[in-house]
């Protein structure tokens, strides 16, 4: 089966009937892990906290491979990680070696062209996705800045129940997905916030007069 749109709803619902399952949260933290897992990992040393929580915990390398046997996990979550990974195909295979199916959550472009945060030279954010529904294809491309950013990663939780198709992308996968890089955008001139907000004020004052 090829990567296909889903929702983290259908996931949570189907993890939650099937507990057998040895479930991977790949790129976790405490603030963020999936309570349907049964097993976590990250760059971060998170062991001793997720010790406390009686839940198992690896830490892992950057850029090396992934300290599990093959096929180890039914299934594995990667919540809000590819975006960060440089050495994106690598790890892309590593992940389907060591797991039969999984979930996927990314941001959209525009969400990566909206909210600051993650920008960061060595974790930031460096690639854009998008999905070749015809094809069953992940696209990638060197993230670039179109917008100056605005607004934070707070602010943008309190949206994101209105809109969030246009914030995240959400897939599984089963077995094997394919993934292609796409040529870079190349942006001409950055939209400035504060030419935004001009635009905006000088509507407004046009209204009143």
């Amino acid at each position: 089966m090829p990567i296909k749109r889903t929702h983290r709803i259908t996931q949570k619902k189907f993890l939650a009937e099937n507990k057998n399952l040895k479930i991977l949260d790949l790129g976790c933290s405490l603030a963020n892990y999936w309570k349907e897992a049964n097993n976590f990992a990250d760059i971060d040393n998170h062991y001793e906290s997720f010790k406390k929580l009686n839940l198992k915990y690896t830490k892992i390398e950057p850029n090396k491979k992934l300290p599990f046997k093959d096929k180890e996990f039914d299934y594995v979550i990667l919540s809000h990680v590819l975006e960060h990974v440089p050495n994106l195909i690598e790890f892309k295979d590593e992940l389907i070696r060591i797991a039969k199916s999984g979930y996927i959550e990314l941001p959209t472009k525009f969400y990566d062209n909206l909210v600051f945060g993650s920008d960061e030279p060595i974790l930031g954010h460096k690639w854009w996705f998008e999905y070749d529904d015809d094809n069953n294809i992940l696209y990638y491309t060197k993230k670039v800045d179109a917008i100056e950013k605005f607004i934070s990663v707070g602010t943008s939780w309190k949206f994101q129940k209105y809109f969030e198709d246009s914030f995240i992308l959400q897939f599984y996968w089963n077995d094997n997905f394919e993934m292609k890089e796409r040529a870079s955008f190349k942006v001409d001139k950055k939209f400035s916030f504060f030419q935004l907000i001009k635009k905006y004020f000088s509507k407004k004052i046009r209204r009143l007069l």
